[in-house]
């Protein structure tokens, strides 16, 4: 069982909006009226094995849709697929492209492109066929399903395009593309073969080019020798000089140290030197400024007066003494305002607070008293500001001894530092001055071996001189070898070259009389087998097409004086009577049996020759022109060719009672819909 269709799922398909058929096996009818809808199923079957081939997607898609969908579950060599492809119109272009493609099986889906989808089916299906996306399956088209128009054309066509649709369905031009392309190989065979093998005639100058560049290069290699002796004498000389200059180099180093070194002796005394001056100029200024230091210490010497108390004494007695004269002075003010009163109460003689008479012996007697102690108070207060007054010079006094005695501290201090700074710069000046007659002595070394260096230098200057001169020499001599050994390299490389040429061009001669071998085969051998194959096939094909052709032309008309046969070029020929008969001459009937006879023949011939024979046929309007005892008899025709799916498009009723089931096809607003009728 090769192919079963199970079911067919329609979406925006020409005149269907939406439909879906469960195909059962058996022969299955599909009528209606022409025009109906009836052949879009078929093309939508194959549309979903297939793809659009060279159809346009507006040919399916529903006028004024934008999307549409066909989805195919069938059974093929065992196993459940189901596939879908969509159409979509673009917009912007207004065609119409497939997308959202699919298939599913063994319960996993694979989302592919168009080619992918037709690749992929041909190998569920088993069709050995090319892949290619813009035309339909040639084994289904001729095996399983063919448009009944393309079956009336090809009894009609010439016999070249009819003997090439014969040969295209049957697969015989693969014979034939295979005999031109070993023939078109051939010929381009031949012409590398010929290419190769002309050659040949180049060897004798690649040979006599090889002995002149070996004579060439055994010339150069006796130069290459001589330079090479040449420049070994001026190594040796090298070597000998340079030998002499590392020495000579060896006591310049250390002549120039100690001529570098006197460098740095110079800059050394040039800072001894300054340091000198500097010392001594600081000799002088510190021993200036001691002794200008120590006639101050003197005078403050002079000046410094002991006082008999300590300042910290005589500032306690002072502050005792201030706060005694300041209750003095209080008191003193106080006795000055009694005083005042009583003398006022005396004159008045009578009290200005209680009006009373003042006894005037009594104030007096106070009056006295007041005076007395007034006296001494203010002898007390006289006391106290002379002792006041002496405290004061006497603090002064000690102020000035202990300001002078700070000073005086501060002035040793700075004679005493001035004076060990002195010490230290005499004694740095006597170890300076040390040094300095040390360097007097290095320095003079250091100019001895200036001037030798600068003897020594003019030595080298000249030994180098010859040391340049050979290496010049060297360098043009190891120059003349490079361009010598480039020279003996390039005559070796040619060598090499015109060896590998000449080893190509013999293995291009074998390979060319290798290749006139091959063309020989395919030209003698290969090509003819192809033909004599492909013409036995043909005629074992043009039989067995002829004996069922004669078969199934029989079981349609029976007319016992009438058979029919193919000539070599698969042209129906009609005897009658055992007389040829014009095709013209015959019935309609006739004429449609005769067109479905040549049909079923090429399907049984391709079927059986793509391995697919039992499984499914497709017959779209077969019986056209025929009559009801003929249409009567597809039943029996079904049954006899034993296949297990037989799906009819037809517009006549009477082959109802040939089939096992029953869809009819109507159309109602310009929609199709698919009604069951027996099941």
């Amino acid at each position: 069982m090769d192919l079963i269709i199970r079911r067919l799922k329609l979406k925006n398909i020409r005149s269907y909006d939406e439909g879906e058929i469960s195909f059962p096996t058996g022969a299955v009818l599909f009528e209606g009226d022409i025009g109906s809808g009836k052949s879009t199923i078929l093309l939508a079957i194959e549309f979903a094995l297939f793809g659009l081939g060279n159809e346009k997607g507006t040919s399916l898609l529903s006028l004024g849709r934008n999307e549409g969908e066909v989805e195919l579950e069938f059974e093929a060599r065992g196993k459940i697929v189901k596939v879908h492809r969509g159409l979509v119109r673009s917009r912007k272009r207004g065609g119409v492209t497939q997308e959202d493609c699919w298939i599913e099986m063994d319960g996993r889906r694979y989302v592919l492109s168009p080619t992918e989808m037709k690749e992929m089916m041909l190998n569920i299906l088993g069709y050995n066929e090319p892949v290619d996306p813009k035309a339909k399956s040639i084994i289904f088209r001729y095996a399983i399903y063919t448009p009944q128009e393309e079956m009336k054309e090809i009894l009609n066509r010439p016999v070249d395009e009819r003997l090439q649709t014969i040969r295209k369905a049957l697969r015989l031009e693969d014979y034939k593309i295979a005999r031109d392309n070993a023939l078109t190989v051939s010929k381009g065979l031949r012409f590398y073969a010929r290419q190769f093998m002309e050659e040949e005639k180049r060897l004798p100058d690649l040979e006599k080019e090889k002995k002149e560049l070996i004579l060439k290069k055994e010339e150069t290699a006796k130069k290459i020798e001589d330079l090479e002796n040449k420049l070994s004498d001026v190594e040796i000389s090298i070597k000998g000089i340079e030998s002499e200059l590392e020495v000579l180099m060896r006591e310049m180093e250390k002549l120039a140290g100690e001529a570098k070194r006197g460098e740095e002796l110079e800059r050394t005394m040039e800072d001894y030197n300054k340091k000198l001056k500097i010392l001594k100029n600081q000799v002088n200024f510190d021993r200036q400024k001691s002794n200008s230091l120590k006639k101050e210490r003197d005078e403050i010497l002079k000046l410094l007066i002991k006082p008999e108390k300590e300042l910290k004494v005589i500032e306690e007695e002072l502050n005792r003494a201030r706060v005694e004269i300041k209750a003095i002075l209080g008191e003193v003010a106080r006795k000055e305002h009694l005083l005042s009163t009583y003398k006022s109460l005396v004159e008045r003689k009578i009290c200005p607070t209680c009006n009373q008479r003042v006894d005037h012996e009594e104030f007096l007697s106070k009056i006295e008293k007041l005076e007395k102690e007034y006296e001494e108070i203010n002898r007390r207060k006289k006391e106290l500001e002379l002792k006041i007054e002496w405290l004061e010079s006497m603090k002064k006094m000690a102020e000035d001894y202990d300001r002078n005695s700070t000073k005086l501290k501060s002035l040793e201090d700075n004679i005493s530092t001035i004076e060990d700074r002195i010490a230290k710069d005499e004694n740095e000046l006597m170890e300076l001055s040390k040094k300095i007659e040390v360097l007097q002595e290095k320095l003079r070394i250091s100019k001895e071996a200036a001037m030798e260096y600068k003897s020594k230098k003019l030595e080298f200057e000249k030994i180098n001189d010859d040391l340049k001169r050979l290496r010049e020499e060297r360098r043009i001599l190891e120059n003349e070898k490079i361009k010598r050994l480039a020279d003996l390299e390039k005559f070796q490389f040619r060598i090499n070259e015109i060896e590998r040429e000449m080893e190509k061009i013999k293995d291009r001669i074998t390979k060319g009389r290798r290749l006139m071998e091959y063309v020989i085969w395919l030209e003698e051998c290969f090509a003819p087998a192809l033909e004599k194959i492909e013409s036995t096939i043909f005629r074992d094909a043009n039989r067995e097409f002829s004996e069922e052709f004669s078969r199934l032309f029989s079981f349609m008309v029976e007319d016992p004086t009438k058979s029919v046969m193919v000539d070599e070029q698969f042209t129906p020929i009609v005897i009658q009577e055992s007389y040829e008969q014009e095709i013209s001459n015959l019935s309609g009937g006739e004429r449609t049996a005769l067109a479905l006879a040549f049909r079923l023949a090429l399907n049984k011939i391709v079927q059986k020759r793509a391995g697919i024979e039992g499984g499914l046929l497709i017959m779209d309007e077969p019986t056209d022109g025929l009559s009801k005892e003929q249409i009567g008899k597809i039943g029996d025709l079904i049954k006899e060719l034993m296949l297990n799916q037989v799906i009819i498009v037809s517009h006549e009723r009477e082959l109802e009672g040939a089939v096992d089931y029953i869809f009819r096809v109507q159309k109602e607003n310009g929609k199709s819909k698919i009604i069951p009728a027996k099941v």
